[in-house]
């Protein structure tokens, strides 16, 4: 009974090491999500070069491996390249405003500002020698250097990121069996035959969560699409796209799409300037009405039957994600959220609460 008790004691403690180390190297662990889901994509094209022979022999899998992750990159361009006519029209947008309307607006603003300030005693500082204050701070050499260092800092990032992503995506498109490998090794022999359960349980389910968001981001870029280009909007198509892929930011994503699309859409509307403001409200309903649809119908079909998970206790996993990890932990919190009950069911089950967390997931 002692021996036992010692052993769950000891497993408890694995498992929040292992969940610490998880939150620890996030960074890494998203990393090697994003090359497994690469290498399954992929995995059609190596097998395919794979089988082309000359002189008898086969194509090595390395050279089918290379060429799909130069398909990816290319990819990757195409669709960085399709953003190059919206940055243009953004950009004649911005070059036809006048200047000195502006500067006539903002210093009516002001104006109005300071003498609201004044009459109401609201702060010994007017507005407009705050706004003075925050754009010296801005333009001077702190502030320049900050942003400079800022903008790096995220150049140096993301370059880590894309060659970490493709040096792993390289090898486990070579090696099909290499993740396999990896999460075997790393167990103890006792405890293989449970994590084999948990690997072909956790593909089961996550198979059939990252489908369903391909189902989502379809569903929300068609209809936001579709609205735009019936409204007559520029970059109907794009816009659609960037809803798409911002929606899998769970919450935050859909407002920011939204807010970067209305922008969008009044910088770049072209027809008659009085019906401007009714254009720009019409795409708001259109961008509404979609976040409706998802909301009620796309979502819960997703992250509840489909993770076999309590709407609730979604929204309480992605919350506490978010604070934990900000919009990467939001991103990764239903996959991470899903495996963590898949380890529990199968290594923890017996405690109350690990076994009502796990009623829903079946065996695969």
């Amino acid at each position: 009974m002692q021996n036992s008790t010692t052993r769950t004691i000891v497993s408890i403690i694995g498992v929040l090491l292992g969940i610490y180390s998880l939150y620890f190297f996030r960074d890494i662990l998203g990393y090697l999500l994003v090359s497994v889901a690469l290498s399954f994509a992929g995995r059609p094209i190596v097998t395919l070069i794979s089988k082309i022979k000359i002189k008898g022999r086969n194509l090595p899998d390395a050279l089918g491996a290379a060429i799909a992750l130069v398909s990816f990159i290319v990819l990757g361009g195409l669709l960085v390249a399709l953003f190059g006519p919206l940055v243009t029209a953004e950009a004649k947008a911005l070059n036809s405003l006048d200047p000195q309307e502006i500067s006539n607006t903002v210093r009516k603003w002001l104006s109005t500002a300071d003498s609201i300030s004044s009459n109401l005693n609201i702060s010994d500082e007017n507005p407009t020698s705050i706004l003075s204050s925050k754009i010296q701070s801005l333009i001077g050499l702190e502030g320049v250097g900050s942003i400079f260092s800022g903008l790096f800092g995220f150049l140096g990032s993301a370059f880590i990121a894309i060659f970490s992503i493709l040096f792993m995506t390289f090898f486990f498109l070579k090696d099909a069996a290499l993740f396999h490998k990896i999460i075997i090794t790393l167990t103890p022999n006792s405890q293989v035959k449970k994590m084999e359960q948990v690997m072909k349980s956790s593909s089961h389910l996550l198979t059939r969560y990252f489908s369903g968001l391909i189902i989502q981001v379809t569903i929300v870029c068609v209809m936001v699409s579709s609205g735009l280009a019936i409204l007559g909007s520029e970059h109907a198509l794009l816009l659609g796209f960037i809803a798409g892929i911002f929606n899998l930011i769970p919450y935050l994503g859909p407002l920011a799409s939204t807010g970067l699309g209305l922008i969008i859409i009044a910088t770049t509307y072209t027809g008659d300037s009085a019906d401007w403001g009714l254009h720009v409200l019409y795409a708001a309903l259109v961008y509404a009405v979609v976040q409706l649809v998802d909301n009620f119908f796309t979502q819960p079909f997703i992250f509840s039957n489909r993770v076999m998970a309590h709407p609730l206790e979604i929204f309480i996993v992605i919350s506490m994600a978010g604070l934990l990890g900000g919009i990467s932990g939001m991103v990764l919190a239903i996959p991470g959220y899903t495996l963590i009950r898949i380890v529990a069911r199968e290594f923890l089950s017996g405690f109350k609460l690990v076994d009502a967390l796990t009623e829903n997931i079946k065996h695969h």
